[in-house]
């Protein structure tokens, strides 16, 4: 299940950090993404005028090297997004924002119709937050968190089950006397193997513990932890699982 929220069509300003940790080079990814955004009709907004305007549009359509949108009703709107040199293009794709410039905009004919083309981007921004979602996993799915121990200090089970994930962290579920969660406390290479995507391998710090009783008599600790200074390639391989889970519970719904 996922908690979907609207996600805000804002111009994202990031630091260099930022900048290539959540940018898209592949043009394979590229062209997947924007097809998606066409394919479900999400609106997107184009920013012109020195970003100090916008109209609402949707994208129509995607090829190897063009992207092709809706023109705006207002002919004066049009008309004054064509002279600019930089537009920026906002929408969403399965919840997660998608950004990139384009520094030429024309008009063409597109399906017997009259459209906005733009080139295609050689990059993008695909910017998750934590602060959008979490994502349940899959309980047919499961994933687990391998966190190293010491051989002085063991630990009952040193695996536990994940139950949501996201870019900024996990949830962590395990019997009441196993592993020893307690906040604060930083574990490091740390491996989830995220089916068909590779291993994830992380610093997470415990945020917060809660204990449950479930319906059964059984005691369970959860424990809330935050990735600590996931890298680029750690981040894209979470992105790409998270995306994977997305479009599998849009099929079955």
């Amino acid at each position: 299940m996922v908690k979907e929220r609207e996600i805000p069509l804002k111009i994202e300003l990031l630091s260099d950090g930022e900048n290539s940790e959540f940018r898209i080079h592949s043009k394979m990814e590229i062209q997947s993404i924007l097809r998606g955004i066409a394919r479900t009709g999400a609106l997107a907004a184009l920013y012109y005028d020195d970003e100090n305007d916008f109209i609402l549009t949707t994208l129509l359509g995607v090829d190897d090297h063009n992207v092709w949108l809706d023109v705006s009703p207002r002919e004066t709107d049009n008309q004054r997004i064509l002279p600019s040199n930089k537009i920026i293009f906002v929408s969403s794709h399965l919840q997660v924002k998608v950004q990139f410039i384009a520094h030429n905009i024309d008009n063409v004919l597109f399906q017997n119709k009259q459209v906005f083309c733009l080139p295609i981007p050689n990059s993008l921004l695909h910017l998750q937050r934590r602060e959008y979602f979490r994502l349940l996993v899959p309980v047919k799915k499961p994933l687990t968190c391998t966190i190293p121990t010491k051989s002085s200090a063991p630990v009952l089970n040193n695996s536990p089950t994940i139950m949501d994930i996201s870019v900024g962290g996990v949830a962590l579920e395990c019997q009441e006397h196993d592993t020893e969660f307690r906040p604060g406390k930083i574990y490091s290479a740390c491996n989830i193997n995220l089916p068909n995507i590779g291993t994830l391998t992380a610093t997470i710090l415990v945020k917060n513990i809660f204990i449950i009783t479930m319906r059964n008599g059984d005691v369970k600790k959860r424990a809330g932890c935050e990735f600590i200074h996931l890298n680029g390639t750690m981040a894209i391989l979470l992105q790409r699982y998270i995306t994977h889970l997305q479009s599998e519970s849009l099929t079955q719904r």
